[in-house]
């Protein structure tokens, strides 16, 4: 089956990698170990795979996560490790598939979702840089702790 990034983000272990001429130029062709087709360009498939540290022969049996991302009118593709699933062989599925819908937080909820992430925040990130003599300021655990919000309440 050929997946398109246009229907979602798509996670898949990577069997091969490879080259094709497509309809809009150079592309790589990545084939998951279910046989899944994935096309992306070659310019954001080379920056990909370079961004993790991977090649055509390193990246067979790495779990990836490919997604789009719109951006002042331009689409940008990212490529991520992804979590590595319990099957080596599991199909590519799409990351945003079998979600169940997620209820918003109600104003309370997320106030106290937030504390909890801002305690998070000082506990862990003030110990790793209390360790490695790193200062830390207001401004390192207000972004920590937005980041743990908005990865949590979604």
């Amino acid at each position: 089956m050929i997946l398109k990034l246009s229907e979602g983000p798509v996670t898949m272990v990577v069997r091969s990698v490879a080259e094709a001429d497509g309809k809009f130029g150079k592309q790589y062709v990545f084939t998951s170990e279910a046989g899944d087709l994935l096309y992306i360009s070659e310019a954001a498939g080379s920056r990909g795979l370079a961004r993790l540290n991977l090649d055509f022969e390193t990246v067979a049996g790495q779990t990836l996560t490919f997604s789009q991302v719109k951006k002042d009118s331009k689409t940008y593709t990212n490529i991520d490790k992804g979590v590595t699933p319990s099957a080596a062989s599991a199909p590519a599925t799409r990351t945003t598939s079998t979600a169940a819908p997620v209820a918003a937080l109600s104003f309370d909820d997320a106030v106290a979702l937030y504390a909890k992430c801002v305690q998070a925040a000082i506990q862990h990130l003030g110990k790793a840089c209390e360790s490695a003599e790193i200062p830390v300021d207001g401004s390192a655990i207000q972004a920590a702790a937005a980041t743990l919000f908005i990865r949590t309440s979604k």
